[in-house]
């Protein structure tokens, strides 16, 4: 062994995880010598980091900086489930001080959960070589943490308002496609909660029943202005099953598809027959 090699940047001293214990809480603490992240496996609680309170649920990464006074609470409801690690390193801070010290869900999520376990697991087994391994996980999660931390300043530049008026025009432009609400947060890289909470507030309305009105109102196009069957307008607005796109349509507009060309069609005749008359009137003087 080389005893002149450098020491590593970041040390694991501790690695654990918290479950299914809705009673949970620790009090206001700090660590004047080491940092900790945690995430959110699953459930949900409340944390001050500072000065500031922060509720947290799943996919959601905290980082305590050292010497930042700190407590968490678990939800009674949602008990959490928490992954945890505790390093030394000689860098002043792992997020800048000015920074959001909660990192928001996003795409990297599920891969820092993964990480975190692996980290704990080695920690715990102990086996030949845990060390290295634990150290590389390390560093990965580390990494992991500024890929997150990138994305959610990304997405904070944007005001809400605008950050919402591109996610509808990304649904007016992909309505037909299939997509659920974790895949269209996942192409804005934030969290459904975030997505759903910033659309129904500027739109009144989620982002899921704002694609179906899309897709229902192609449908009514279809339906008057074409002679398409409707197993094709389902297929057309994004329908696999045209039984279900029925039952939507029906529970949407108030009647099923079928009624509706009949019932615009008849409309269509009166109002022609209507102008006929009218004309032949005119035609009389």
């Amino acid at each position: 062994m080389n005893k002149n090699a450098a020491p590593p940047a970041e040390q694991l001293l501790y690695a654990g995880s918290i479950s299914n214990n809705p009673d949970w809480q620790f009090p206001s603490h700090k660590h004047d010598d080491l940092f900790e992240i945690l995430v959110i496996k699953e459930g949900e609680g409340d944390f001050t980091i500072g000065e500031t309170s922060y509720h947290a649920v799943k996919g959601d990464v905290l980082i305590y900086n050292k010497g930042i006074l700190h407590a968490e609470k678990s939800s009674k409801e949602h008990p959490v489930f928490i992954c945890y690690c505790g390093f030394s390193s000689a860098r002043e801070y792992i997020v800048p001080l000015d920074a959001h010290p909660v990192i928001r869900a996003n795409k990297y999520s599920s891969e820092m959960i993964t990480l975190m376990e692996l980290l704990f697991e080695e920690s715990s087994m102990q086996e030949e070589g845990y060390e290295q391994i634990a150290g590389h996980l390390l560093s990965s999660i580390l990494v992991l943490v500024h890929r997150m931390l990138k994305l959610q300043n990304h997405a904070q530049s944007l005001t809400k308002n605008t950050l919402a008026t591109e996610i509808k025009e990304y649904i007016d432009g992909n309505y037909t496609q299939s997509m659920s609400l974790k895949q269209i947060a996942d192409e804005f890289n934030i969290s459904s909660y975030y997505l759903a909470h910033i659309f129904k507030n500027t739109y009144g309305t989620s982002p899921i029943n704002y694609m179906i009105q899309r897709r229902m109102g192609e449908a009514t196009r279809l339906l008057v202005q074409s002679e398409m069957k409707v197993w094709e307008i389902a297929k057309i607005t994004g329908y696999e099953n045209p039984n279900y796109f029925s039952i939507l349509f029906t529970r949407v507009v108030g009647m099923s598809p079928k009624q509706y060309r009949e019932h615009h069609n008849q409309n269509l005749s009166y109002a022609e027959g209507m102008f006929i008359k009218q004309d032949d009137k005119k035609t009389d003087h």
